[in-house]
């Protein structure tokens, strides 16, 4: 008789630590879903980031091809208006 009550002693302590050990488990559990659903709303927020970055550098791109743009279109005025201005003095020169 004292045998069985050894046993359903030992078995009583063993349920005791196994179910404090689950009650640890589930807080780590809560903690690991929390986790989650932060790494969940920071990758959310690092595709946006990542958008708007893409947007800025083709804007800084844009802008930044402008003055190429505007100096290719002065030169390009400049050698016409010289190569204007030396066939007006070939024209006057030929007909003088």
């Amino acid at each position: 008789m004292e045998d069985i009550y050894l046993s359903v002693e030992r078995h009583s302590q063993q349920i005791k630590v196994l179910e404090r050990d689950v009650k640890a488990l589930r807080e780590v559990q809560t903690e690991i879903r929390s986790m989650n659903e932060t790494l969940l709303t920071l990758a959310n927020e690092l595709k946006h980031t990542n958008q708007h970055l893409t947007k800025h550098e083709k804007k800084i791109e844009e802008i930044s091809s402008q003055p190429q743009k505007r100096m290719q279109q002065v030169s390009v005025a400049v050698i016409s208006a010289i190569f204007a201005g030396l066939v007006s003095f070939i024209m006057s020169v030929a007909l003088a």
